[in-house]
């Protein structure tokens, strides 16, 4: 009788704390489609074109409420639309970025989910601050986004759109001293597969 006591007892303790895991370290990835909205009007053929944007990245987050969780990431985005100057020459568009998401997801059910929140992007490359006769680019950038997921067991798929808060000077470099520069806002749709490693 006390072996069957003291089976259910150790059963009951591990059910229950498999059941208070609520932090988990998730792999992430995305596909966007960027196609940013030209806030000057400069012609066509002189705006960036629209462009894929993959990243990868990882997140840690946090589930409370049951169907309620915060995530925390960290990702690392390709960026490099074709881009052309007024003389018709291909710039170097190397816009790639360290990016940290803060997103709330709320379930909704029990397989959907919805999704929105802020992300901080610091652009690693193909920017200038030194002395110019137009604004500056304003590193970091913020944009917030909003979207719709689908869990498949652990593994959670989403369509989120992203936008920035604010338009941005972008530029690229022509020769040592010269920049082509144009202002826009970022604005990309997205599929992101997000799964944990690690559940605790």
């Amino acid at each position: 009788m006390r072996k069957l006591v003291l089976v259910i007892l150790i059963i009951t303790t591990v059910i229950s704390a498999n059941a208070q895991k609520r932090f988990e370290l998730d792999v992430t990835t995305k596909l966007g489609y960027y196609f940013p909205i030209n806030e000057i009007g400069l012609p066509k053929k002189y705006f960036p074109e629209n462009a894929l944007s993959p990243a990868v990245g990882v997140s840690l987050g946090y589930t409370f409420f049951k169907s309620t969780g915060v995530y925390l990431g960290m990702e690392y985005s390709f960026l490099s639309p074709k881009w052309y100057d007024f003389t018709g020459n291909e710039l170097d568009v190397t816009w790639h970025s360290f990016n940290v998401p803060f997103n709330i997801q709320q379930g909704i059910g029990k397989n959907f989910f919805l999704t929105g929140g802020v992300t901080f992007i610091k652009q690693l490359k193909g920017y200038y601050t030194g002395v110019t006769a137009f604004e500056t680019q304003k590193i970091p950038e913020y944009n917030w986004q909003t979207g719709v997921g689908y869990k498949l067991k652990d593994l959670r798929i989403s369509v989120q759109y992203y936008r920035g808060f604010e338009s941005i000077n972008k530029e690229s470099q022509v020769t040592d001293s010269e920049r082509f520069i144009t202002k826009l806002k970022h604005q990309e749709v997205f599929l992101k597969l997000e799964y944990p490693l690690w559940k605790f």
